[in-house]
């Protein structure tokens, strides 16, 4: 009995996941917003570019797994033998030029096709270098708005404990005043 190769999933279920959790995090975001407003108002020029790098780093993160699509409508083509006219896929451009057209099926050598992979694995890590980089990029921004942040609460206590009256022999009254 031949076994039927099976198809390559097509990233359009990813898509569909990633579009759904972007849409529950924007709606709480919204829903939220009144109650943080006053805290992104606070440095309204950090905040706004972590958000902006935020939805830089969405669209990006989108674009990579759109662009995956000709390459699974290729393999799935190839591996069913149809020679349909078809661009030349991007990814697996070597690929498809080292294995010809489906029509005449070509043997390659492990070394070969170890070759392939890890050529096919490097441009991969490529391409995700970026979205490494704006992930990074977001961890390091709140880092610096939560260090901005404490070094305003201690300023302002220290102008607390400067404007405090220490004259007084009534350490009762000392702290009613910092209260």
């Amino acid at each position: 009995m031949a076994q039927e190769s099976p198809q390559l999933e097509q990233p359009m279920v990813h898509l569909v996941h990633m579009a759904v959790f972007t849409l529950v995090v924007a709606v709480l975001g919204a829903v939220l917003f009144p109650s943080i407003k006053g805290a992104f108002m606070a440095n309204p020029f950090l905040n706004g570019l972590i958000i902006a790098t935020l939805v830089l780093g969405l669209i990006y993160a989108f674009r990579m797994v759109w662009r995956l699509m000709p390459e699974v409508n290729w393999v799935n083509n190839f591996r069913m033998g149809e020679s349909s006219e078809q661009p030349m896929p991007v990814l697996l451009g070597p690929m498809s030029t080292m294995l010809g057209d489906s029509s005449r099926r070509t043997i390659l050598s492990p070394a070969s096709m170890r070759s392939l992979l890890d050529s096919l694995a490097s441009r991969l890590d490529e391409s995700r270098d970026l979205s490494r980089y704006l992930v990074g990029l977001l961890i390091f921004l709140g880092l610096l708005g939560t260090f901005w942040g404490l070094l305003e609460t201690v300023q302002s206590i220290g102008g607390a404990i400067e404007g405090l009256d220490v004259t007084s022999t009534q350490s009762a009254t000392l702290f009613d005043q910092l209260k």
